[in-house]
């Protein structure tokens, strides 16, 4: 239809024509502009808060007790991240109109560009063997994880931990990590005598880090007593964690 406009406007008056043309290409060039210019910002604020993106993530998209995955609180998480982050800056270039003309399926393009930038800052997560595992074993594991993290990290004697497995410190932070290898849910015990380790070990930081999940009541107590819930492949990022307030009694 455009073509046949242009060829009976070409015919009676060709300025205009050609006028209205280069209009209409300016338009559609500018347009096109200012989309790449917001994958663009959205491509760079995600890089420089991969590290966060990535834990938020790790934790909001962990099973629950049961082993259901929601993507709701991440993506609500993400829907945050975009209106107090890069609408502003989409509002100083004064591009944030393309962004409302198609609101829901915008944000969602965003959330997807967010993800992939995400998936590919993510380190491979290293082989865990559960075939044959012990409790020990499982806690040497974890220490080694922390030491490869640039944690001084020791395990407790045993007998005498009063609940705690390994203590770890870095930057002058102290951590007391419960360690629980299960095959079922990791329930409100394990919470306790992480708060009461971490009490007795003069640590402001608790954790519970296991290779399963949580039952509901733990993870109530949990964030009542400030605790820290982990899943083993998060221990690695423990710092940035921390850093965060969590697990801070």
């Amino acid at each position: 239809m455009l073509l046949l406009l242009f060829g009976v406007g070409l015919y009676l008056q060709p300025i205009a024509a050609w006028a209205g043309l280069a209009l209409l290409l300016f338009l559609r060039l500018t347009k096109v502009h200012s989309l790449l210019l917001i994958y663009d910002l959205t491509d760079r604020a995600a890089l420089e808060h991969v590290r966060t993106l990535a834990t938020k993530r790790t934790h909001m998209l962990s099973p629950d007790e049961y082993g259901n995955v929601s993507e709701e609180a991440w993506n609500r998480h993400l829907n945050t991240f975009i209106k107090k982050t890069l609408v502003p800056e989409f509002q100083r270039r004064k591009i944030e109109h393309l962004l409302a003309k198609d609101l829901k399926r915008n944000v969602a393009r965003l959330r997807t560009r967010i993800n992939r930038i995400i998936d590919r800052y993510q380190p491979v997560e290293q082989i865990f063997e559960y075939d044959g595992m012990t409790g020990r074993e499982f806690e040497l594991y974890c220490r080694e994880v922390l030491q490869e993290a640039g944690w001084r990290a020791a395990l407790t004697p045993g007998s005498r931990d009063q609940g705690a497995d390994i203590i770890a410190e870095k930057n002058g932070r102290r951590v007391v990590i419960q360690c629980k290898f299960y095959n079922g849910a990791v329930g409100n015990k394990a919470v306790q005598e992480a708060y009461a380790a971490a009490a007795f070990q003069d640590a402001p930081y608790a954790v519970v880090v296991t290779n399963s999940v949580y039952t509901k009541f733990a993870h109530q107590l949990a964030h009542k007593n400030g605790v820290l819930l982990m899943h083993h492949t998060d221990l690695a990022r423990l710092d940035l964690i921390v850093t965060s307030g969590a697990g801070s009694r």
